[in-house]
């Protein structure tokens, strides 16, 4: 029970940080911010774009972006422009097969973007999240149409990690897996689960969605 509220409490802080990391990342995006020495970043951040700098050692490319391709700190080489990451230590990654938490920050017909928090097999919570995504066909064993049958903004998902390197690609098949925390489409206040439905206590309406883990969402 005192791990559950833990978790509830751990939910809770990172979806209300959901819209700030949001706005950081658009505007970073938007600005094309030089590199900032000594940032600390996780795999996938943003750390310069590749008309000023080239990656180095812990970094990569990707969409027009130099990305860090481990967990630490940014170091720059003005005069090679090159832009590297010193990897931070003790600090554990996600690896294939664990079981995870994250926050969705963004959904399109066929993916979803979310934001690795916690990571319940390694019990270790992710003061700055991973960047996870999740196809529609590693959504449900059921064919679905569209993502949006299952998960929304805000939401809070269980999951497994089925890649090795960032960004990490997620699955919610079987039955422990799905979402554990929904919040209302209306004024984004977390759902209880009724039986095969989801109440709001605030609008007093009744919601369905599918890929529930119903053994594991935390609030009944």
């Amino acid at each position: 029970m005192a791990k559950r509220l833990i978790l509830q409490h751990i939910v809770v802080a990172a979806a209300s940080r959901v819209r700030a990391t949001l706005a950081e990342s658009f505007s970073r995006a938007l600005s094309y911010a030089s590199v900032v020495e000594g940032e600390f970043v996780v795999p996938g951040d943003e750390i310069g774009v590749v008309e000023e700098y080239l990656p180095s050692a812990g970094a990569y490319v990707h969409d027009g972006f130099v990305r860090a391709k481990t967990v630490g700190f940014v170091k720059a080489d003005a005069s090679k422009h090159e832009a590297a990451v010193v990897q931070a230590r003790d600090v554990p990654l996600p690896r294939l097969g664990d079981v995870v938490y994250a926050v969705v920050t963004w959904v399109r017909d066929a993916v979803v973007y979310l934001d690795i928090f916690y990571n319940e097999t390694r019990k270790v919570s992710y003061a700055v999240p991973f960047r996870g995504i999740l196809h529609i066909s590693e959504a449900s064993n059921e064919r679905l149409r569209s993502t949006y049958e299952v998960f929304g903004y805000g939401d809070v998902v269980r999951a497994n990690v089925v890649s090795r390197k960032p960004p990490y690609m997620l699955s919610t098949r079987g039955p422990d897996f799905g979402l554990v925390l929904v919040r209302c489409p209306r004024c984004m206040s977390p759902l209880r689960r009724r039986g095969l439905w989801l109440y709001c206590p605030v609008c007093r309406k009744t919601h369905k969605r599918k890929k529930i883990a119903s053994r594991h969402y935390l609030l009944k």
